[in-house]
């Protein structure tokens, strides 16, 4: 019996390593055209978008123009994290460029997809192991839209993945004073766990 475990076991192992071997590298994986995957993405990527409201406001317009570079990274990121490791991050930072290019195109100080993008950035940075990069980002999308809630939730899940509860209160107590949501109350429980004596 015991034999017959070990010759499964060899044989799985085998099958799992052979199947990772055959993943092609990660630039070739991500060379997909987006725009075939239009009905998976976000509003703001549809067609004829800057026609569209919310994306048609004062707070919108030209800035929208540079939206297709995200809408193309949004595709690739789920085929990112089917790597791992070295690959994983090197696909993740290279879709994080996508981010970056938008904000930085940007002419509004006050556009309004700022928040969205600082925070989806702040996520990435965050998974590649930037830590300190990542919380930027995230209270960049504060200092642009202070009821942000998203921008809260990664804010705080990053200060306590850093043990930096007085951090995670604080941001905690100023999220839950714009929407009491169940999100903040599993974290204020979370936080209380770890911070008890």
């Amino acid at each position: 019996m015991n034999i017959i475990i070990q010759i499964l076991f060899l044989s799985l192992t085998t099958v799992v390593s052979t199947v990772a071997i055959a993943q092609p590298p990660w630039r070739e994986a991500v060379r997909v055209d987006w725009k075939q995957h239009r009905s998976t993405l976000p509003p703001f990527c549809a067609v004829n978008v800057k026609q569209r409201p919310p994306f048609n406001g004062p707070n919108f317009g030209r800035d929208m123009t540079w939206g297709n570079h995200l809408c193309e990274a949004l595709v690739k990121i789920p085929i990112c994290r089917t790597y791992f490791g070295k690959d994983r991050i090197e696909c993740l930072a290279d879709q994080s460029k996508d981010y970056t290019y938008w904000i930085s195109h940007a002419k509004n100080p006050n556009f309004g997809m700022l928040p969205y993008l600082h925070t989806g950035l702040g996520q990435l940075y965050f998974e590649m192991g930037k830590k300190a990069e990542a919380i930027s980002e995230y209270q960049l999308a504060l200092k642009k839209n202070p009821k942000y809630l998203k921008a809260y939730k990664s804010l705080i899940d990053a200060f306590i993945d850093l043990k930096q509860y007085d951090n995670a209160q604080y941001y905690l107590d100023k999220a839950m004073a714009i929407k009491t949501h169940k999100a903040f109350k599993r974290r204020q429980q979370k936080l209380n766990k770890l911070t008890q004596p």
